[in-house]
C-alpha cells in the first residue's frame, strides 16, 4: 500500500473512532445556549458545529454519510479493499451482529438506538434500563439473542460467514448467556471468540473482526 493510500486510510479510521467514541444522542440546542457538555468531546462537537453553522446531530450525520460514500468510492478507485471499507463503515460480520443486538435491545426497551447508546455510555447497564422501563430481563435477553441469530443467518446468506462459523456462534448464543450487567460493552456473542479471525473489542463486547469474503 502506497503512502498516499495509507494516509487516506488513517484519516478515515480516525474519523470512525472519533464518531464511535461519542454518544450519538448529543444534540446542539436550537438557541443561544447549547446543552452543557458532559465531556471534552461533547464540547468539541458543539464548538465545531457552531463554527460550521449547524447542529451536532446534523454534523455527525453528514460525517457518517461521507464516511460511507468515501469508503465506497475508495474501493471503486482502488484506494481500499472491500474488507478495509467494511471495517471503516461497520459492515464487518461482528459489527453487524452487534448492531442487531443493539437495535433489538432498543426496541424492547422502547428507546431509540441513539438514546440507548448514550445511556450505556453514561454508565448505565442494560439491566438498569430494563428496571427503569419495567421490561422483563428474560424478554430483553431473548430479543437480543433472537436478533443476533437472525443476523448471523443473514451473514451466511450474504457470504460473510461460513455455515460452520455461524453454527459455532449460534450454539453459544442463548438468552441465559446475554450479560445485562456489562454496560456499554454489553452483549457480544457468547462463546464466539476464536471462530472468526482478528479479535477486536466492539461496542457490544468482544467479537472477532475478520470474516469470510
Amino acid at each position: 500500500m502506497g503512502k498516499t493510500t495509507k494516509w487516506i486510510l488513517v484519516g478515515l479510521l480516525v474519523t470512525t473512532l472519533m464518531i464511535a467514541g461519542v454518544g450519538s444522542g448529543i444534540a446542539l440546542a436550537q438557541g443561544p445556549t447549547p446543552t452543557p457538555p458532559k465531556t471534552w468531546m461533547d464540547l468539541y462537537w458543539q464548538t465545531l458545529a457552531q463554527k460550521l453553522g449547524t447542529t451536532v446531530e446534523k454534523l455527525q450525520q453528514a460525517m457518517r454519510e461521507a464516511r460511507t460514500e468515501a469508503a465506497k468510492q475508495g474501493v471503486q478507485q482502488g484506494l481500499l479493499t472491500q474488507r478495509q471499507a467494511d471495517r471503516i463503515t461497520g459492515a464487518t460480520a461482528p459489527a453487524i451482529i452487534a448492531n442487531a443486538g443493539l437495535e433489538a435491545a432498543a426496541k424492547t426497551l422502547g428507546m431509540t438506538t441513539d438514546a440507548l447508546t448514550a445511556a450505556l455510555r453514561s454508565g448505565k447497564t442494560l439491566l438498569d434500563l430494563a428496571r427503569e422501563k419495567n421490561v422483563d430481563a428474560t424478554k430483553l435477553r431473548t430479543a437480543i439473542a433472537d436478533a443476533q441469530k437472525a443476523a448471523i443467518d443473514q451473514l451466511v446468506k450474504d457470504g460473510k460467514l461460513t455455515q460452520a462459523q455461524a453454527d459455532k456462534l449460534k450454539a453459544n448464543l442463548k438468552p441465559e448467556n446475554i450479560d445485562l450487567l456489562r454496560g456499554r460493552w454489553g452483549i457480544g456473542v457468547p462463546g464466539g471468540h476464536g471462530h472468526l479471525k482478528d479479535k477486536f473489542m466492539g461496542p457490544w463486547g468482544k467479537f472477532d473482526r475478520g470474516s469470510k469474503r
